[in-house]
C-alpha cells in the first residue's frame, strides 16, 4: 500500500472540486490520483487516459474506464464528452501542441466545467542558474526533465489556457524558495532593472510548480446577431519588452484588425489619450496598459459588445472591464463587477450598466463620449473619476492583466486620491477596487 501513495500529488488532489461528478484525467499513470479521489468521493465517475500500456492496465483496476492514447495524435471525440472536471497533472509540458489539446477538451466539457492542472515553472531560479552558467543540461526528472517539450512560466501558462477558452486561476503552488546567496540577490537586482519589483521577482523565482484551476469561458458575447465596432487601441509604452510580449502579440487584437497606437513619453493618462485619439481612425478608443494581453476570442467579444452599445446609442459614458457597482441592497454597499485575470488571480463577476468605479488597466471611450480624463490625476484613479462624471458600463471580456508590479500602492496613487477627493468635496467616500477613499473628517467621525 505504501507504493500507492508514492508520488501522489496532494495539492492537485486538494484542488479537485469535491462535488465533481464526471472526471477525465489525462496522464492517469497507474490510477493513484483517481483511486484516492474515488475513495474520498465514491459517487464520482473517473475516466483516465494513459499512453503506457502497463500503467493503463494497472489504472483500469481502480478507475471506471481507462483509454490508452497518444495525446499528440489522438482524436478525443471518442471520449464522448460530458466531463465537469478535467485533470491534467504534470502532462501538458510533454504535449507538442497543448493549445490544440486544450481546445479539444473545451468541446468535451460541460458548461461551467473546470480544468485542474499541475505545471512546472521554468522561471524558477534553479533553471536560471543553468542558463546563466551556459549549461542547460537535461535531467531524468524535475524542471529540466528530458521528456519535456514545452516550457511554462505563470504568464505563458495563463496565455495558453486563455487562448483555448479557459479562464485560469493560480490555486496553489509548490515552492522551493530563493536561497540567500549573492547570485540570487544579483538576479533579483537584474529583475529590478527591468522594472520588476523585488517582491514580484522573488515570488516568480521561488515557484517550482503551479496548481492552476481553469473555468470554461461561456463566450456569450460571441453569440447572437449584432454589428462589431472597429477599435483603436492607445497604449502608453515605457517598457518595450512588456508591450511586445502582451499587446503586440495579442491574438484578440489581431483577429479584429485593431488599430494599435503606441504612445511614448506621456506624463499622464490624459496626455496619452489625447495624443493617441488625435491619431485614431476608429470611433472607439481603448486606452490600455502595455501589460494587457487580449486572448483569442476576446477581440471578437469586445467588438461585438461595443457594437451593441453603439447601436443602443450608449456612447456617452466610459466602458471598463473590472470595477465596482452598486449592490442594490438597502445598505448602499457595492459589489465587484467585470472580468479580468489579474496577474495570477481570476476576477470574474457579472457586468454592470452603472459602475461606480473602474480599473485603469483598460478603458474604452467613444469619440462622442461626454466625459474627459483629468490630467491632474496622473496615472491613477482617472477611470474612477470618469465614473463620477457618468456611470460606466463594465463588460465581461476575459483580458489578462499581465502586470509585474507588486501588490502595493505607490505614493502617486495616494496623491491622486487626495486630488480626487478635493475635486468632489460633496462626497465623503469614493469606492475603488483598491479600497474606499475617505476624508480625514469622515474617518474621525
Amino acid at each position: 500500500m505504501s507504493n500507492y501513495y508514492d508520488g501522489l500529488n496532494l495539492k492537485l488532489l486538494e484542488a479537485i472540486p469535491a462535488d465533481a461528478k464526471r472526471v477525465l484525467e489525462l496522464g492517469c499513470a497507474n490510477g493513484r490520483l483517481g483511486r484516492r479521489f474515488k475513495e474520498l468521493h465514491p459517487g464520482v465517475s473517473w475516466w483516465g487516459v494513459e499512453l503506457m500500456a502497463d500503467a493503463a492496465a494497472t489504472a483500469a483496476q481502480f478507475l471506471d474506464r481507462v483509454i490508452q492514447l497518444d495525446l499528440d495524435h489522438a482524436d478525443l471525440t471518442q471520449l464522448e464528452g460530458g466531463f465537469d472536471v478535467i485533470v491534467i497533472g504534470d502532462l501538458l509540458e510533454h504535449v507538442r501542441e497543448p493549445g490544440r489539446l486544450l481546445e479539444s477538451l473545451y468541446d468535451l466539457a460541460t458548461p461551467g466545467a473546470q480544468i485542474v492542472c499541475c505545471l512546472p515553472n521554468m522561471a524558477h531560479l534553479s533553471v536560471i542558474e543553468r542558463m546563466v552558467a551556459g549549461d542547460i543540461s537535461y535531467d531524468t526528472m524535475g524542471l529540466l526533465d528530458a521528456t519535456h517539450v514545452r516550457f511554462y512560466s505563470p504568464a505563458s501558462a495563463f496565455k495558453t489556457f486563455l487562448d483555448a477558452g479557459w479562464l485560469p486561476h493560480l490555486r496553489d503552488q509548490y515552492r522551493v524558495e530563493v536561497p540567500q546567496t549573492h547570485f540570487a540577490a544579483k538576479i533579483v537586482e537584474a529583475a529590478q532593472l527591468l522594472g520588476v519589483p523585488a517582491e514580484t521577482a522573488l515570488r516568480n523565482l521561488g515557484c517550482y510548480q503551479m496548481i492552476i484551476v481553469c473555468r470554461k469561458w461561456a463566450m456569450q458575447a460571441l453569440r447572437g446577431q449584432g454589428t462589431s465596432a472597429p477599435i483603436s487601441v492607445i497604449v502608453p509604452v515605457n517598457r518595450p519588452w512588456q508591450y511586445e510580449l502582451n499587446i503586440a502579440r495579442s491574438p484578440g487584437l489581431k483577429e479584429i484588425g485593431a488599430e494599435i497606437i503606441p504612445v511614448q513619453g506621456a506624463d499622464s493618462a490624459a496626455a496619452a489619450y489625447t495624443w493617441g485619439s488625435q491619431r485614431a481612425h476608429r470611433a472607439w478608443h481603448l486606452l490600455v496598459h502595455q501589460d494587457v494581453y487580449f486572448p483569442t476570442g476576446s477581440g471578437f467579444a469586445l467588438a461585438r459588445q461595443l457594437g451593441a452599445l453603439e447601436a443602443a446609442g450608449r456612447t456617452r459614458a466610459p466602458v471598463g472591464f473590472a470595477g465596482l457597482a452598486a449592490s442594490g441592497l438597502a445598505d448602499g454597499s457595492v459589489r465587484h463587477a467585470g472580468m479580468v485575470i489579474d496577474r495570477t488571480q481570476l476576477f470574474s463577476h457579472p457586468g454592470s450598466d452603472a459602475a461606480l468605479s473602474i480599473d485603469e488597466f483598460a478603458v474604452a471611450l467613444h469619440r462622442d463620449a461626454a466625459v474627459s480624463i483629468d490630467a491632474a490625476l496622473g496615472w491613477h484613479l482617472w477611470a474612477t473619476d470618469l465614473c463620477l462624471q457618468a456611470p460606466a458600463t463594465i463588460l465581461e471580456t476575459p483580458l489578462f492583466h499581465n502586470s509585474s508590479t507588486a501588490w502595493q500602492l505607490p505614493e502617486a496613487f495616494h496623491a491622486s486620491a487626495h486630488t480626487l477627493l478635493a475635486k468632489y468635496p460633496q462626497r465623503e467616500r469614493i469606492p475603488t477596487l483598491c479600497g474606499e477613499l475617505q476624508r480625514k473628517a469622515a474617518l474621525a467621525a
